[in-house]
């Protein structure tokens, strides 16, 4: 029986040396292979998240230009009916506004800094000041200030023939960049 094992043993096959060189180098090579997929996918994702980056922040500034294009005409609107002291109207102009979702609260403040007209009724004859502290009535045109992330705060001038006859005020959520 010890024969028989003798010759089992003999018979079995050993790699050569270039055998065993061909497979640690087949083995290497699969490695290197699956490395590289693995790296060349995470540069791939990483440079699709800097895309969409960058895509949201051109989205968010598109929104900008077209509130500012939006701008110009809701002030003339409301400085027509301004002139006619017929807050009813504006009162109507901003209810339909805030049906849309992009708006969270629209106001009209008068020179002195009193909010005359607001969608939120609480802070109709409330000092805006008091609301916002440290936000200026005064600038010459459209001002924006960053409330929080995805939001910001308008305030456009409503201007009669020499002076400000008011500011509006809107509280703007920036829609998010859906790519698809």
């Amino acid at each position: 029986m010890k024969e028989s094992n003798d010759v089992l043993e003999s018979q079995r096959w050993k790699p050569s040396l270039w055998n065993r060189v061909l497979l640690i180098t087949t083995f290497l090579v699969i490695i290197v292979l699956a490395g590289g997929v693995v790296v060349v996918r995470y540069l791939g994702e990483r440079k699709l998240h800097e895309q969409a980056r960058v895509a949201e922040s051109r989205f968010v500034d598109i929104q900008r230009q077209d509130i500012g294009l939006f701008a110009v005409p809701l002030a003339w609107a409301v400085r027509k009916e301004l002139i006619k002291q017929n807050y009813d109207q504006i009162d109507e102009y901003f209810n339909q506004l805030i049906k849309r979702k992009v708006f969270g609260l629209i106001m009209l403040v008068d020179p002195s800094g009193t909010i005359t007209v607001s969608t939120d009724r609480k802070f109709q004859g409330r000092s805006f000041s008091s609301r916002y502290p440290g936000l200026k009535l005064n600038a010459a045109g459209a001002v924006s200030y960053k409330v929080q992330e995805g939001k910001s705060l308008y305030l456009i001038p409503v201007m009669g023939l020499n002076e400000r006859i008011g500011t509006i005020v809107f509280l703007y959520s920036y829609r998010q960049f859906l790519p698809q």
